[in-house]
């Protein structure tokens, strides 16, 4: 019964992977894209790391699982927004603030001014 389960984990895991790949494949453009990439490294990783707690119990192989999926976690909305972030600047090319459109800079930073060339 155990050995069901874990397949039925598993499975699900491959099916959520499988099924994001194949949606992200059918949206037209990449910021549609990227709404596929969360559930294969959340929603799987979650299945894959039960699967695992129920074949190794608490081991320290299902405690590093349990890591990773944190991380995972974590980290996918940092990747998003950062591949969100790559495909606008790309799609914009040059980018610079618009007249009158505040930027928000370190201290360490020179001020920008819109309408100036930047080095060019």
């Amino acid at each position: 019964m155990k050995t069901i389960a874990i397949e039925a984990l598993v499975y699900g895991a491959v099916l959520i992977a499988l099924l994001s790949s194949w949606l992200m494949l059918r949206m037209k453009d990449e910021y549609q894209m990227m709404h596929f990439m969360s559930p294969p490294a959340s929603f799987s990783v979650v299945l894959i790391t039960i699967a695992i707690f129920l074949q190794q119990g608490r081991k320290p192989e299902s405690f590093k699982a349990l890591f990773v999926v944190g991380v995972l976690i974590l980290m996918n909305s940092i990747v998003t927004h950062a591949t969100a972030r790559a495909f606008r600047i790309r799609e914009i090319k040059n980018w610079k603030p618009l007249e009158g459109e505040e930027v928000p800079l370190k201290h360490s930073d020179e001020p920008i001014i819109p309408g100036e060339s930047g080095g060019d």
